[in-house]
């Protein structure tokens, strides 16, 4: 039986062009479906109507801190995902991962082959 491919959602509101560098990234790999990029709640409501994902990858810290609020929102609706901050890691990507209980970080320095190693490491301990 063929694998199913890692679904993915990217959301950022500051480095949109680097989001869509890795969703290209992503794409490439053969391993990923990137489902939606977005640049605000709204936005991420909008596509998670539509698609179901495994991972949402926020890119960056959100400038726009209400956009943080998704995450809550799609667990209220009983949505299975897990969310992960691709971001330069420091004392403010820790205290937003802290205070929206985001569980995986990912520092966006390294190697996106390392980060595609990561997300499909995480998501084979998960099923």
């Amino acid at each position: 039986m063929r694998d199913k491919k890692i679904k993915v959602l990217i959301l950022s509101d500051r480095l949109l062009d680097e989001a869509k560098v890795l969703a290209g990234y992503l794409r490439c790999t053969g391993s990923f479906d990137v489902v939606g990029t977005a640049s605000n709640r709204r936005q991420v409501l909008n596509i998670a109507q539509k698609h179901a994902f495994d991972y949402l990858i926020i890119a960056g810290y959100l400038k726009a801190e209400y956009n943080y609020s998704v995450i809550s929102e799609l667990q209220s609706r009983q949505r299975e995902f897990l969310t992960v901050q691709w971001a330069i890691l420091d004392e403010l990507i820790f205290t937003f991962c802290q205070r929206y209980n985001i569980p995986l970080k990912f520092d966006r320095t390294l190697p996106m082959a390392d980060f595609v190693s990561y997300l499909e490491q995480v998501k084979s301990l998960s099923i």
